[in-house]
């Protein structure tokens, strides 16, 4: 109802693409859910008790302090990976990292850096701080996200806060880690995985048909929490495949990944929408621990199918494995869309390199 409704709303979403794409989507995760965990995944891609397979390796994370990108962390260090903890509360991460080595051998090493996301002025200082440590980068793990504040709420630079955490920052981010991430695998060859994995979400296959010149970046008198998470959502998905095509000759694997429907601290505020979307009683059965909701995320970075599927021209992951995207930022929906989000997101971030 909402939909026919709110015209913030309905002007950005339509009922297809929320009976058919969205529903659809999470019908299909339902039932095809091999429910895995992301140490599953793991054992899977490096061998039962082989926790040194990862030594030497180096991952970035960005909200690894909590939900899905903690048991990512956690996991990776099992494995002897470094991992880089871009949090915006080291003291937050510093307390859990203690209590997760309390709890079980965890032979990789950590580092915690502060980056605020919904800072751009932040993500330069954090990029000099990690380059300053002299450490190679295999894995950038664009994890952190914010999701559907009930009213219109403006990051530092004053964009919408869904826009500016869930893309910009980490458009930025990555930019700004790409010579890293080049180098990496230019000095490693073909022993050298570098991936870059983004978070998206099923909420990427709401939005229809949009004009990125009139609804980016987000205007306040326009906002629906909905709207913008699921455009956010497909941005991620639209930055992904741009930045494969661009990275392709370099060898570096890029993966959007829709982790599932996870009970996380991710922010939904007991947004009216969100519950219609996300807890609907027969969508509520497909609602998965975070272990599990870690799993994609897992599988992107370690699978060594990953680059096959990447070739046969896979670019969204879901159920620890490749998946048909749907909606507008799909393949051959809204190709341009790639290249004009790029452009656009580029402009936007320039006074912060």
């Amino acid at each position: 109802g909402r939909i026919l409704t709110d015209p913030n709303m309905g002007s950005r979403i339509s009922l297809k693409s929320f009976a058919l794409d969205f529903a659809g989507m999470l019908l299909h995760e339902g039932l095809t859910d091999p429910g895995k965990t992301c140490e599953q995944v793991a054992e899977e891609s490096l061998g039962k008790g082989n926790f040194g397979a990862l030594s030497g390796r180096v991952a970035i994370i960005t909200g690894a302090s909590s939900g899905l990108g903690l048991e990512h962390a956690r996991v990776l260090m099992k494995y002897g990976c470094h991992v880089v903890f871009a949090v915006r509360s080291p003291e937050k991460a510093e307390g859990l990292l203690r209590g997760l080595r309390a709890e079980e051998e965890l032979s990789g090493p950590a580092t915690i850096l502060r980056v605020d996301l919904d800072d751009l002025s932040s993500i330069q200082p954090f990029v000099q701080e990690f380059l300053a440590l002299r450490l190679p980068l295999h894995y950038l793990v664009n994890n952190a996200g914010v999701m559907m504040p009930t009213e219109f709420r403006a990051s530092k630079q004053g964009f919408e806060t869904q826009f500016a955490t869930n893309h910009l920052a980490h458009f930025l981010l990555t930019e700004l880690l790409m010579p890293k991430l080049r180098e990496t695998r230019r000095l490693g060859g073909d022993a050298a995985d570098v991936r870059v994995i983004t978070l998206s979400s099923v909420g990427s296959t709401l939005p229809r048909n949009f004009d990125m010149d009139r609804f980016l970046p987000p205007a306040r008198k326009e906002y629906n929490a909905t709207a913008e998470y699921g455009t956010s959502k497909a941005l991620n998905l639209f930055h992904s495949r741009e930045l494969q095509r661009r990275c392709a000759e370099d060898g570096i694997l890029c993966c959007a990944v829709h982790p599932g429907v996870i009970k996380t601290g991710l922010t939904r505020e007991a947004n009216v929408d969100s519950t219609m979307l996300y807890d609907f009683f027969i969508f509520k059965l497909m609602h998965k621990g975070i272990p599990q909701g870690a799993a994609t995320q897992m599988y992107c970075t370690l699978s060594a199918r990953v680059p096959t599927e990447i070739a046969d021209g896979t670019c969204f992951w879901y159920n620890s494995g490749p998946q048909r995207a749907v909606g507008i930022a799909a393949p051959g929906v809204r190709d341009d869309l790639c290249g004009k989000l790029w452009d656009i997101s580029e402009a936007l971030v320039e006074p912060y390199r």
